[in-house]
Parts: C-alpha cells; sequence; structure tokens
C-alpha cells in the first residue's frame, strides 16, 4: 500500500503568506488535482469562519481508490497571534484498512482525549500544541512574522511528536498557473533519511506545492493546481 499523505503532506495548507492579515486568518476555498503513480486524485482544501469566531479547516483527497478526509476546528488569539486547535478529526476508506481517529483538546486542563478505532485515552499537553493541519496555519503566521526556523509538537496517534522545518530560501517555480514566486521550507527527520519540501506561494492566492524526496535527491513539486 502506498501512502497518498506522502504525496500531500503538506498540500493541507493551501494558501499563500498573502492571504493573512495581521489581526485573523483570512478563509479560502480551493480544489486542486495531484496524481500518484497514475491515479487522479482531487484535493479540497477549505477555511472557514464560524459565528463565534472560530475556524474550521478541511482537507480532502478523494481518488477512485480512496480518500482521507481531515478536519480541524480551531481557535484564533489576535494579542498572541497564535492557533490552538479544539478538535480533529481523520478518516481514512480504502487505500488498505479503514482509520478514524479523533482528538478533542481541552486547554483548561491541559489534556487531549484521543479516539483512534473506539480506543479512547487521555494524554497530558503542553501550550500551543498543535493537530496535524492546525500547525499548517500556525507555521503561515510565524513566516509573516519573522521566523526562519519552526519547531511545534504535534499530537497524533496518542504521542507528542516534534516536527522542525527550515526555511531554505526563495525560488520561482514553473507551475500551469505560469510563474509562482515562492519560499522553499525543508521538513526533517531524524528517524529516516527522507525530507518533505514545501514552496509556499508569497503571492497570488493559495498555493501550496509539496514533495517527498531523499535527502541526496533532487525535489521537485508535483502538485498542479486546477483553480485558486
Amino acid at each position: 500500500m502506498f501512502s497518498l499523505r506522502a504525496l500531500l503532506l503538506s498540500a493541507g495548507a493551501l494558501l499563500s503568506i498573502s492571504t493573512w492579515a495581521a489581526e485573523a486568518p483570512k478563509t479560502f476555498d480551493n480544489e486542486y488535482r495531484a496524481k500518484l503513480y497514475g491515479f487522479n486524485i482531487t484535493v479540497t482544501n477549505r477555511l472557514t469562519k464560524a459565528d463565534d469566531g472560530n475556524y474550521h479547516l478541511l482537507f480532502k483527497a478523494d481518488s477512485m481508490i480512496g480518500s482521507i478526509t481531515e478536519q480541524s476546528h480551531m481557535q484564533w488569539n489576535k494579542a498572541q497571534q497564535t492557533i490552538s486547535p479544539l478538535k480533529y478529526t481523520y478518516a481514512r476508506r480504502g487505500l488498505g484498512k479503514d482509520r478514524n481517529a479523533e482528538l478533542t483538546f481541552d486547554w483548561n486542563g491541559k489534556t487531549v482525549t484521543n479516539n483512534v478505532q473506539k480506543t479512547s485515552w487521555e494524554m497530558d499537553i503542553a501550550q500551543k500544541v498543535q493537530d496535524k493541519l492546525s500547525y499548517q496555519l500556525q507555521m503561515q503566521q510565524d513566516l509573516l512574522n519573522g521566523h526562519k526556523d519552526f519547531e511545534y509538537q504535534i499530537a497524533d496517534g496518542g504521542h507528542l511528536k516534534k516536527y522542525k522545518f527550515t526555511t531554505v530560501g526563495e525560488e520561482m517555480l514553473d507551475t500551469p498557473l505560469g510563474k509562482v514566486k515562492t519560499v522553499k521550507i525543508k521538513r526533517s527527520r531524524e528517524d529516516n533519511d527522507r525530507v518533505t519540501y514545501a514552496w509556499l506561494a508569497k503571492t497570488g492566492t493559495s498555493c501550496w506545492f509539496a514533495w517527498n524526496k531523499k535527502k541526496k535527491a533532487t525535489p521537485t513539486p508535483s502538485i498542479s493546481t486546477k483553480r485558486w
């Protein structure tokens, strides 16, 4: 079984630096197309704002062999410029065994309740812990605030995992939409030789290209945009 998320790992945060205002994230609604091992994949990425001021981020990758749907409900702290996840859900259909997961964050009690495949347990968390979608929006804001290196604790699978990113520099990409000026970001892992490169669009509307490569290989972005 191959990993659909491996290709689209960073595609879930499909917005550009320019979509952020100083006060709060701007909502968006995008649909993209990608191809993995000959299979067409449709990626839906949507950020909406509820009446109570909280945000809902949806990422869905759908193909003829299966689908992955991730959702994050989160709150925005204007004074601290931070995102705090409230609830995260994951659903995989096809692509091997079906899988469901739900994480509920209690920031007063500093715990997160994990419910994975009908098994539930609690885990202690610290302030600024993110889920697997919300950290991508937090990194957008951190980029705006001038950060070059990023480190986030991610609640994932009953564990706190450390994600480290480094800004490599700026790069001009040739895309179906023409040339796009981007910020190139690298995520490396201590436990293997795989790295993830993400190209974050600096101007225009929303676009994030991503691709996993071995450390010695030349990274090439491979997500084409259906519409912005």
